[in-house]
């Protein structure tokens, strides 16, 4: 496995909450994994939310300070939808001011709604020229407004690990997914859980 295949996580079974996931916490400490503006392109190449060549198209029409700039819209997006994976899986109403801010971005982007074929069938896939700082975010906005628009706005939950940040879309058939992943949290989780009852049984 290469090096950059290890870099991010995709446990969040949707774009949104994987691009939320590049923020987790490494030994009880907060870690971003988008330190740079080539970060973020490697996300989207992994996430497959863009082309090795429409990234390289980006870099070339991005100078230093517009892909400085790019990076930093991509975090304050990132912590929108955080706010909505938050609220939603607190139960609580998406705001407002969040749908408005998706649609403004919706509207700035160029390009089109393709299909792609894949093993299962066909999904949807937005072809975009990547020549714009806008272009880059498009398949997030995207990813974004077909969440919000699915109807399954209830099946994001927060890992059960209180010390755990990831957020994932809980697509088991009866919806008892607790974990962000079972080798990262359900398994220490399970084995932290015994210990305690075994403690508790020894000094009955």
């Amino acid at each position: 496995m290469s090096k950059e295949a290890k870099r991010f996580l995709f446990v969040g079974n949707h774009p949104c909450l994987d691009l939320i996931n590049t923020q987790l916490m490494m030994k009880g400490e907060p870690k971003d994994l988008l330190e740079s503006f080539d970060d973020f392109c490697s996300w989207l190449r992994q996430a497959k939310l863009l082309t090795v060549s429409q990234v390289n198209i980006a870099k070339v029409h991005l100078n230093n300070e517009e892909a400085a700039s790019l990076l930093e819209r991509v975090k304050t997006f990132r912590a929108t939808l955080r706010v909505i994976a938050e609220r939603v899986a607190a139960g609580k109403p998406v705001p407002d001011s969040v749908v408005d801010t998706t649609n403004q971005f919706l509207a700035q982007r160029t390009g089109y709604t393709g299909l792609v074929r894949t093993k299962e069938g066909f999904k949807r896939q937005f072809h975009s020229l990547a020549t714009r700082q806008v272009e880059l975010l498009a398949p997030l906005l995207e990813s974004a407004s077909d969440l919000l628009s699915s109807g399954r706005l209830s099946l994001i939950k927060k890992c059960a690990n209180a010390a755990c940040i990831l957020y994932f879309l809980d697509t088991t058939k009866n919806h008892t997914r607790n974990w962000c992943s079972m080798q990262m949290c359900g398994n220490r989780m399970k084995v932290a859980a015994h210990y305690r009852r075994s403690r508790g049984k020894a000094s009955l």
